[in-house]
Formats: C-alpha cells, structure tokens, sequence
C-alpha cells in the first residue's frame, strides 16, 4: 500500500513538474509507473505499458532540448542565435530557474542573431521561436504527465 502512495506522490510531482522546469516531470511520472508495475507485475500493468510510456518519456526528454533549437531554426536563427539560445537557457536556469530556462533561451538567441548582425525585428523572430519551440515541448510534457496520471489512477482503482 505504502508503494502505492508513494506512486501518487510521484504522480502528483510529474504533472508539477511537467509545468516547472525544476521538475524533471515525466520521469517522476514514469517511476510512479515503475513503483505500480514492482508493486502488482503484470497483472496490474503489462510490461508492453511500461515499456511504451518508458520509450515516450525518452522521447520527450530527447525533443526537450533540441525542440527549442528547431524553433530557432524554424524562424530562421542563424548558428551564432543558437548557441546563444542554449547559453542563455543554461544561464538562465542557472541564475533564475524555474523560468530563466525560458527566458534566457530567448534573450540569447536574440542577442546571438544580433551579435550576428541581424536587424532587431529579425533577432526578435529568433527568440519567438525558441519560445514556441518550448511551449510545445512544455504541452507535450503536459499531456504525457497527465496521461500517466490518467492511467495509474485507472490502474490503482
């Protein structure tokens, strides 16, 4: 039983987490899916289930880092707007988490595309798609989170 409410916790933190950058969301999801499995084995959960939501949860946290990237790049980010994204991502985690993830991203990639010589407005498109590349990312999370949390609740109840 204890096994089961520390699955609800964790649950409870993916979803958080899927909306805080602090929190790596779909993996405490994906535990609380691993704790309910060792719980009950496969007479709770197939392991084809957990293997399924186990390959998502790497693709999520894979596409984490570069949709902001391809954002970027979708908006026409030069290589100098990237690496400015992915600095200001680190620095701004680093300084203002949760959200300096987001913000920084941003800022740096307009001020690489204007360290690179790009006019404002067109720096300015960079660092939009960086932020929409990191709004998907974040809905994705979200769904996969409340997905997770969709089903344990089904399975436990």
């Amino acid at each position: 039983m204890s096994i089961i409410i520390i699955g609800t916790i964790l649950v409870a933190l993916g979803v958080l987490g899927s909306i805080l950058p602090a929190l790596p969301g779909p993996i405490l999801s994906y535990a609380a899916l691993i704790l309910l499995f060792v719980s009950g084995g496969s007479e709770i959960m197939p392991i084809s289930s957990l293997i399924i939501f186990g390959v998502l949860m790497l693709i999520l946290i894979v596409f984490d880092y570069l949709a902001p990237i391809l954002g970027a790049r979708f908006f026409g980010a030069s290589k100098k707007g990237i690496w400015g994204a992915v600095i200001g991502a680190v620095l701004g985690i680093v300084f203002f988490p949760p959200l300096g993830v987001f913000l920084g991203a941003f800022i740096g990639a307009v001020a690489g595309e204007a360290y690179g010589g790009k006019e404002g407005a067109e720096a300015f498109k960079s660092g939009v798609g960086v932020l929409i590349g990191s709004a998907f990312m974040l809905a994705l999370q979200i769904i996969y989170s409340v997905s997770v949390a969709i089903y344990f609740f089904f399975k436990i109840l």
